[in-house]
């Protein structure tokens, strides 16, 4: 399949090295301009998320010019289970021929992928900071034909925690917070299953088996978990820190005004000892250094003070150059920043993506308020 002497196809293994060089030199645009380096093996990444994979590459010659994946995963609704394709990783050339191209081409990878793999639909995650991404899929100055249509699905934050305001909301002395121990499994398994019932977009296979999705995780493990328990020991919220370095590596190239400003207080935060600074961008140092930071996935609470409580113990047992950073809906007020913490928020919309003459899946509609299970939405 070719459009003006470009070339689609099918990401392999032996594309790996040429990919991973492509990929890094793009560097995502938003509050900070971030570049994402993955190991010499592309294709990592998604094995040990432990999802089925397809990626797509543009080729000019043996050059690498554009590429895109697709993530597949059975997802859990009220009424019922839809298979979605996640379109992630896009990464095109800044060359004008090549992005023409990627539109012509998109179509008909949609449509190729819904008969192949019996997809249900399509959905994407957008940086809504991402000026260029915004205006080039989301509300576009022209509208082609046979170009696909976007629809919001789900309005989240991606916060990030760098530290607390001394004497500010302190815990409640009242909630233990501690790290997991084998008498707390069972326990555990029923409070996470009874939460993730309640929510869409939550994995088929936790939804059947709360233990066998964990103990089947190349990045979860149950002695990483940190629980909340109340005055009467019944669990009350729960917890589960991943290391960014586990994934792949972010790598600051520069920061907007605002950022800057943010690095710059959490120098003086970090010297006084209530918070952690930030990377130095590539700009300043000439040299690629990568954020470190804990992502917080099965991040369950009943109550705002125990989700302060867990907040504070996540931070409190990472890595003195580590913040944390999770994902909440901008309706779920009981998961936002805790009062006192020292945070940053970036805008993402969760959209579902459509083929022209298609009506979008009534599960991804905006008008649904059933929360939504992010774990995996972003990354």
């Amino acid at each position: 399949m070719s459009k003006a002497g470009l070339v689609l196809k099918e990401a392999t293994r032996e594309d790996s090295q040429k990919l991973g060089e492509f990929f890094t030199s793009i560097p995502i645009l938003g509050e900070i301009a971030i570049k994402i380096q993955r190991e010499q093996h592309f294709f990592s990444f998604y094995q040990r998320l432990g999802l089925p994979y397809k990626s797509y590459i543009i080729k000019d010659g043996d050059e690498v010019v554009g590429t895109a994946s697709f993530v597949f995963r059975h997802l859990n609704f009220q009424t019922r289970t839809l298979k979605l394709a996640q379109a992630c990783d896009l990464r095109i050339s800044s060359n004008r021929k090549v992005i023409m191209s990627w539109l012509k081409f998109f179509h008909p990878i949609l449509e190729q992928l819904r008969e192949t793999e019996h997809c249900d639909g399509f959905i994407t995650s957008i940086n809504q900071t991402e000026t260029q991404a915004m205006n080039a899929f989301i509300r576009p100055k022209l509208k082609r034909a046979h170009q696909p249509q976007y629809s919001l699905s789900r309005s989240y934050n991606l916060a990030s925690i760098h530290g607390f305001y001394p004497l500010l909301n302190p815990p409640n002395k009242n909630i233990l917070v501690r790290a997991y121990q084998t008498s707390d499994k069972k326990k555990l398994i029923e409070y996470i299953q009874a939460n993730c019932k309640r929510t869409d977009f939550a994995p088929k296979e936790l939804i059947e088996d709360v233990a066998k999705y964990i103990d089947t995780s190349l990045i979860y493990s149950w002695n990483q978990f940190l629980i909340a328990f109340d005055s009467n020991n019944n669990i009350v919220g729960c917890a589960h820190p991943i290391s960014s370095s586990l994934l792949q590596d972010y790598l600051p190239q520069d920061y907007s005004p605002q950022s800057h400003n943010l690095r710059q207080f959490l120098k003086v935060a970090q010297f006084l000892g209530f918070g952690r600074r930030l990377t130095r961008p590539f700009s300043r140092s000439q040299k690629q250094e990568a954020l470190s930071f804990r992502l917080l996935h099965f991040l369950l609470s009943s109550h705002p003070e125990v989700f302060n409580a867990l907040i504070h113990m996540c931070y409190k047992t990472s890595s003195q150059n580590e913040f944390l950073m999770y994902a909440y809906e901008t309706t779920d007020y009981k998961r936002r920043p805790p009062k006192g913490s020292i945070y940053s928020e970036i805008p993402y919309g969760l959209y579902s993506i459509e083929t022209h003459d298609r009506e979008f899946l009534p599960e991804l509609s905006l008008l649904n308020t059933t929360p939504a299970w992010l774990d995996f939405i972003w990354f």
